[in-house]
């Protein structure tokens, strides 16, 4: 061609061509040079940002509506571990320490959370202002919670026969809606069908549901925690725990009582699926009744499946900080970290404290067992005898958090086994037998409180709130206040690693509350612009006096 052929761009003006052919020729040269230069730009973004076997954050779906998802338009769901890869590209792994928190490129984790923030933050009622105190907001929440509560009642002595409680069901597959929409929006309730129907495809339910599958920390990571659940009805409860707790490096036992419903159980079997490295039904269960060994019971059975469970991995003695090398840390089921600490929980409770908070706080622990315990207040007409091994019964509570050498020391120790057989005769064991094991130094277990003011030490397990303490929901369970938006204050600012007891049924609210600010604190956390000391932690009593490692 010669320099006559195309002359330059003059003022903004396009080229002229000798012939029609000769410019539409040239078109598709510029057209492919610039497609050519879009894709290679594009694959060098989305290399950055794509683990091996995991989705870029572009391709993510975003909020879902559960209502209007139909079984042939499932989204595309990522795998267990999508997040970290990419993690792991975007910034080196770190040692935080004390208090700090791992600095992360904020491209990835800020898309990321702002994908999940519409399953966890809430339209209608205001939270931040509720659990910052503002009275307007909490009455306007508690209207809204009494409202939806009223609703639900009505919906469930309106389906009382078999056809009306088929069709209600039937409405649950695309998530059952309270009669006044304009409230039902964030505060659908969802059936034991509809859990298991959901959970027949399980990467469709956790994208759905918003699981966050990533240890999102190096912290986290290296610092697994067992938990076991002893659950027996409200099958949304339950999956709201596990939601909250869940992280694919922790551990996770479930025990449903046997009396419960076939259904609910095979719902609970079925979410439990969905988590095959890192959630597990107990081996047995147990008929559980209130003031019996029975309600001790599911707790060892899921002690003895949790120990067993990852034995595999590193020494059984490793302490509670311990940190074992980068080829025993995997989020998808490979080698992995033993637990640290073991926590039980009841279907009725939920979490004040994120994972990675729950993290810092059991390592400001650092090996120490918190417990409650009584001697001066111990019911002594609950037992007949004497302990064995000249142990001093101690009154405590059930909800309990132990180190992994107070868990080696129940499973394997030959006192502790004549001491359970004891407390087969007694009254109420579950209050004799963590407190007991906890304030007997005597005994030699790492952890256990050897200081002079057991009558002082609090407990940080659990937040609850007795009978005559301000109840705002002014309904009571042995003594104990079923907590409700009114409450949501002092959940917010309570020290305790989790609070008891909710009913979901008599208010959605609350709960839908400290998810939105435990998804929040969560996101600020892994993104660094929130910080979490743990001076109150170190400085307790319990910590500064127990017993040494031998």
């Amino acid at each position: 061609m010669t320099p006559t052929s195309i002359e330059s761009i003059k003022g903004g003006g396009w080229c002229r061509c000798q012939s029609t052919a000769t410019k539409s020729f040239y078109w598709k040269i510029l057209a492919g040079f610039t497609f050519v230069s879009f894709f290679l730009s594009y694959t060098v973004y989305t290399s950055q940002i794509r683990g091996p076997g995991s989705y870029a954050i572009s391709s993510f779906p975003g909020k879902e509506s559960i209502q209007g998802t139909s079984k042939n338009s499932k989204p595309r769901a990522p795998s267990d571990t999508w997040i970290t890869p990419a993690l792991k590209s975007l910034s080196p792994r770190q040692n935080p320490s004390k208090n700090e928190i791992p600095t992360f490129n904020p491209r990835l984790p800020s898309e990321f959370f702002n994908t999940l923030s519409g399953h966890y933050v809430q339209t209608i009622v205001n939270c931040s202002a509720v659990l910052s105190g503002n009275q307007t907001e909490t009455k306007r929440a508690e209207q809204i919670a009494k409202q939806l509560a009223e609703e639900e009642r009505s919906a469930g002595e309106s389906f009382n026969t078999p056809q009306r409680k088929e069709h209600y069901n039937t409405l649950s597959e695309t998530v059952l809606k309270l009669s006044t929409k304009s409230l039902s929006q964030d505060f659908a309730r969802l059936t034991t069908q509809w859990y298991l129907n959901a959970t027949k495809d399980c990467a469709w339910f956790k994208q759905t549901r918003g699981y966050i599958t990533s240890s999102l920390t190096q912290e986290e990571e290296e610092f697994p925690i067992a938990f076991s659940m002893l659950v027996f009805k409200d099958l949304e409860m339950v999956e709201r725990l596990l939601r909250m707790v869940y992280r694919p490096q922790n551990y996770y036992c479930i025990h449903v009582d046997s009396k419960s419903p076939p259904d609910f159980y095979a719902a609970v079997k079925s979410l439990a699926a969905c988590f095959p490295h890192s959630v597990r039904m107990s081996s047995r269960r147990v008929d559980v009744q209130w003031g019996t060994f029975t309600v001790l019971e599911p707790e060892l059975i899921c002690m003895q499946d949790l120990w067993e469970v990852d034995q595999n991995t590193t020494s059984s003695r490793d302490t509670a900080g311990s940190q074992p090398d980068s080829s025993q840390r995997s989020s998808s089921g490979g080698n992995r970290s033993k637990w640290k600490y073991f926590i039980n929980l009841t279907g009725q409770e939920f979490p004040l404290k994120t994972n990675y908070e729950i993290v810092q706080i059991l390592k400001a622990f650092n090996g120490a067992n918190s417990e409650e315990g009584t001697i001066k207040r111990a019911n002594r007409h609950r037992w007949k005898t004497s302990p064995p091994h000249g142990i001093v019964p101690v009154k405590g509570g059930v909800h309990t958090v132990l180190n992994r050498f107070t868990i080696d020391y129940i499973l394997h120790n030959d006192t502790a086994r004549d001491f359970i057989e004891w407390l087969k005769t007694t009254s109420i064991p579950d209050e004799t037998f963590f407190a007991s094991l906890n304030y007997n130094p005597q005994l030699g277990i790492p952890g256990t409180y050897n200081g002079e003011s057991m009558e002082t030490v609090p407990t940080l397990a659990r937040y609850k709130m007795w009978y005559g303490h301000n109840c705002h929901s002014g309904q009571t369970v042995r003594a104990i206040c079923i907590l409700s938006t009114g409450d949501l204050p002092r959940l917010g600012r309570a020290p305790e690693l989790f609070a008891n007891k909710f009913y979901l049924h008599q208010d959605r609210v609350v709960i839908g509350c400290l998810e939105e600010m435990l998804f929040n604190n969560t996101r600020d956390e892994t993104l660094g612009t929130k910080a979490f000391k743990t001076t109150f932690y170190e400085n307790q009593d319990f910590v500064k006096n127990q017993v040494p490692i031998h």
